[in-house]
């Protein structure tokens, strides 16, 4: 059974923003990657992403979570950069995660944990990623990338929004 998450991280979660501090003792190691959605700016002032499709909902059994495989790979929508981590320590890490995004399986959740594929230097891996739930809010302004030019976030307590 593999200990190993693969997480796609497009926001305050990248390896350098203001909340790896939240995973940074997890990384083995990370590599750049893509996927294609859309990434608004929610009015806290973090992205959300919004996916055509993706795979599987994340459940509270995590070793069974981290035995992922396979995972659709997303045609429609606009280029996001972001980072593929690789974590250790996996079925520790996963639960402080979803809690740290607002993911609580079977229960409403500002965030959802899916399963994607996101394409690498070395073509597409399997993976978990959050995004917002439902449909794209047209008010909240589309984002080419994360951190907006101009914004600058401090890692501090957070809030759910719920």
């Amino acid at each position: 059974m593999s200990s190993f998450l693969r997480l796609f991280v497009y926001g305050s979660l990248k390896v350098g923003e203001c909340n790896d501090f939240m995973l940074r003792h997890w990384v083995e190691r990370w590599e750049e990657a893509e996927i294609r959605g859309e990434m608004r700016l929610r009015p806290d002032h973090y992205p959300a992403l919004f996916l055509p499709i993706h795979g599987r909902l994340g459940t509270g059994d995590y070793d069974s979570d981290l035995e992922l495989q396979a995972a659709p790979e997303c045609s429609d929508g606009h280029p996001i950069r972001g980072q593929l981590l690789y974590l250790r320590d996996g079925t520790t890490a996963l639960p402080i995660l979803d809690r740290f995004e607002g993911f609580f399986p079977g229960s409403r959740s500002e965030y959802l944990r899916v399963a994607v594929s996101v394409v690498t230097e070395s073509g597409p891996v399997a993976c978990w990623t959050y995004t917002g739930v439902g449909r794209p809010v047209e008010e909240w302004p589309r984002l080419e990338e994360w951190p907006p030019p101009g914004l600058v976030m401090k890692p501090e307590p957070y809030e759910h929004g719920l």
